[in-house]
C-alpha cells in the first residue's frame, strides 16, 4: 500500500479526447479531407478536476478504469504529467473511453463517444480505508449520471460509499453531468443526503429538482438543500458565472473573468477544482467561488480541458479580478 499523503481523490469519468479542427462537412466514402490540426487530450470530468487540483498544489489521486490500449497508456502518462497520483486500473474487458470531437469553422463541436471502461467503475474499485490511512479529506465523484456502475438502479452504490466515507471523516463531493434518460431524482435522490458538496450546472440542477428553466439559482439551491445536500451547493452558470450557497443560507453570485474564450471543454470541471482547492486552503465561500470561476477562466482560454490550467499563483491573480454580482 502506498503511504504518500492524499488530500483529495477524484473518481469517475476518464476519456481520451481526439479533436480535429476545422471540419467542414463529412468526407464522402473513400475520400480524404484535410484539417489544420488533430490533437489528443486528456478529458473526462474526473480527470480534468483531479489534474487541475494537482496543478493547484493539492495532493490528489485519480481513480478510474482505463483499457489495456494506447489510449490507456496516454491517460497514465497524463496523470504523471499533471502531478496527480494514479490509482487508475486497467480493464481487460473494455477499451479506454474516448471521444472523437470535430470542430467546425465557427467553433461548434460535434461528438462521437465510446463509453468503454468507464461503465465498469464501481465502489469496490475504491478502498476508503486506504484513502483514510493516507489522510484523504474529500472524495469527489465526477460525471455521476454517466457511471452506471456507480448509479445502480437507485443510486445506492454511491450512496453507500458516501455514507461509509463520511463515517471515516472523509467529506463527499458530487458532480452530475446531463442525464439524457431523465431519471434524475430516481438515481440521485438517495445520494444527496450523503453529499457534502454538490456541484452541478444550473440546467442539471433545475432538472434534478423538477424546476423550470426560469427558476432562479437561489430557488434551485434551496430545493437541493431540501433534498438533502449537507454543506454547500455550487451551481455552474457558464457566462453568468456561478452561484454558491451554504447550509445556513449564505449565498453569493460571482461573475466571470475577462479572458478570451477559445474552448469551453472542461471549464465546469476546472471550476470544481478551483473551488475545492480554495476550501482546502481555508478560504471562505465567496473567495472559493471566485477561485472556481478563475479556474474556469483558465480552462476556456485554450483548446482542451487542461491546456490553459497553470498553477495556484496565477489562479489567485485571476480570482482577484472577479467581482461578486449584487
Amino acid at each position: 500500500m502506498n503511504s504518500d499523503p492524499l488530500e483529495v481523490v477524484s473518481t469517475g469519468i476518464f476519456v481520451a479526447d481526439c479533436v480535429a479542427r476545422p471540419v467542414v462537412g463529412t468526407p464522402a466514402k473513400g475520400k480524404l479531407e484535410l484539417v489544420d490540426s488533430i490533437g489528443l487530450y486528456s478529458g473526462g470530468s474526473a480527470a480534468s478536476t483531479g489534474y487541475s487540483l494537482a496543478r493547484f498544489g493539492i495532493q490528489t489521486a485519480v481513480i478510474g478504469r482505463i483499457g489495456n490500449d494506447g489510449f490507456g497508456d496516454f491517460m497514465l502518462n497524463e496523470t504523471k504529467r499533471h502531478g496527480a497520483f494514479s490509482m487508475l486500473e486497467r480493464d481487460e474487458n473494455a477499451g479506454t473511453s474516448s471521444t472523437l470531437v470535430t470542430v467546425d469553422e465557427d467553433g461548434e463541436r460535434s461528438f462521437l463517444h465510446y463509453i468503454g471502461a468507464n461503465a465498469n467503475l464501481r465502489p469496490s474499485n475504491i478502498s476508503l480505508f486506504e484513502l483514510k490511512s493516507r489522510g484523504t479529506k474529500i472524495i469527489h465523484v465526477a460525471g455521476y449520471f454517466a457511471l452506471p456502475g456507480m448509479e445502480g438502479i437507485d443510486g445506492s452504490p454511491t450512496r453507500d460509499m458516501f455514507k461509509d466515507a463520511r463515517g471515516l471523516g472523509i467529506q463527499t463531493s458530487l458532480d452530475s453531468v446531463w442525464d439524457a434518460r431523465g431519471r434524475w431524482m430516481q438515481l440521485i435522490g438517495t445520494v444527496l443526503p450523503e453529499t457534502d458538496y454538490f456541484c452541478p450546472n444550473l440546467q442539471e440542477a433545475q432538472a434534478i429538482t423538477n424546476l423550470p428553466e426560469s427558476a432562479a439559482p437561489l430557488e434551485v439551491a434551496t430545493a437541493l438543500f431540501a433534498a438533502g445536500v449537507r454543506e454547500i451547493v455550487a451551481l455552474k452558470m457558464g457566462e453568468q458565472g456561478s452561484f454558491v450557497m451554504d447550509k445556513n443560507g449564505k449565498h453569493h453570485t460571482v461573475g466571470i473573468a475577462n479572458v478570451p474564450s477559445i474552448d469551453g471543454t472542461g471549464s465546469g470541471d476546472a471550476f470544481i477544482a478551483g473551488f475545492l482547492a480554495a476550501r482546502l486552503k481555508g478560504l471562505g465561500l465567496l473567495e472559493a467561488a471566485k477561485c472556481g470561476n478563475a479556474a474556469g477562466a483558465m480552462c476556456v482560454r485554450a483548446v482542451g480541458a487542461m491546456t490553459g490550467i497553470t498553477d495556484w499563483q496565477e489562479l489567485t491573480q485571476i480570482a482577484a479580478s472577479i467581482q461578486e454580482v449584487l
